[in-house]
């Protein structure tokens, strides 16, 4: 894929019980590829009531019916060297998606807080070659967030042509069974229970996790090869997040023995 693009025009909030629209929100489109590894755009700056926020929800433009998705100007998959592919976003007009987590508005003050697409788990291709966004969306206070940077140091023994690498987040305290991780869950999802995740780039072997919490995680690389279920090839356990800082992790896939 060289992009995915979206095209966002309303924003909502729950406060008090009820959903609410930002007031003087511009329509955007975005390429999610474009926002990785830590980049990112601004949607805008808002006044909101003070007060305890949970849910924030994103309303996309999406044809009114969906025999209409095959040709979708506003949400869409190009690839290199093949025609662009239109993107169909269930319930993404109506009902919208909703980014999860939570944040304190004080009355007079000022918060920043980025919802964080996880690309990778966000977009599910059906057997009908129908390529469905269904969002992974995280609310995080910005200033209130660290990051890992890491690199895979043996990417030298994969096949950048028919082999990638993706590197999953999780909270050290999360209930998981590795093996149910790699099953598609019933939404078409793999690793369903991340926090986030970051391509390794197969040339370098860096990747980047951003926007975690302070604390401790596992993170779980797998290998995904053409027509193949992924393969989980190394976890680390324990990694420190510190707000404000960069974590560096080297993980050596060579010397991993599976649980």
């Amino acid at each position: 894929m060289t992009a995915v693009n979206i095209k966002v025009i309303g924003i909502e909030y729950r406060h008090e019980g009820e959903w609410t629209e930002v007031d003087g929100f511009e329509h955007k489109t975005f390429n999610l590829l474009e926002l990785q590894k830590g980049n990112s755009l601004p949607l805008g700056d808002f006044e909101l009531p003070a007060g305890h926020y949970t849910q924030i929800r994103f309303m996309l433009a999406i044809p009114e019916k969906e025999e209409d998705v095959k040709s979708n100007p506003d949400c869409n998959i190009t690839f290199e060297d093949a025609p662009t592919v239109p993107l169909f976003v269930p319930s993404g007009g109506q009902s919208g998606y909703k980014g999860i987590g939570e944040f304190e508005i004080i009355a007079d003050s000022n918060v920043s807080i980025t919802a964080d697409w996880d690309v990778g788990r966000s977009i599910v291709v059906t057997g009908s070659e129908k390529y469905l966004l269904k969002p992974v969306i995280r609310l995080v206070v910005t200033e209130l967030s660290g990051k890992i940077n890491g690199t895979v140091v043996d990417i030298a023994d994969y096949n950048a042509t028919t082999d990638s690498l993706v590197v999953y987040a999780y909270e050290n305290d999360a209930d998981i069974d590795i093996a149910d991780e790699v099953i598609e869950d019933s939404e078409g999802i793999r690793f369903p229970n991340a926090v986030t995740s970051g391509e390794v780039n197969m040339t370098d072997g860096n990747f980047t996790l951003s926007f975690l919490g302070e604390g401790n995680y596992s993170l779980v690389t797998a290998n995904y090869t053409v027509d193949a279920d992924p393969v989980v090839v190394d976890v680390e356990e324990d990694v420190e997040v510190l707000n404000g800082e960069a974590k560096r992790v080297d993980v050596d896939t060579s010397d991993y023995i599976p649980l």
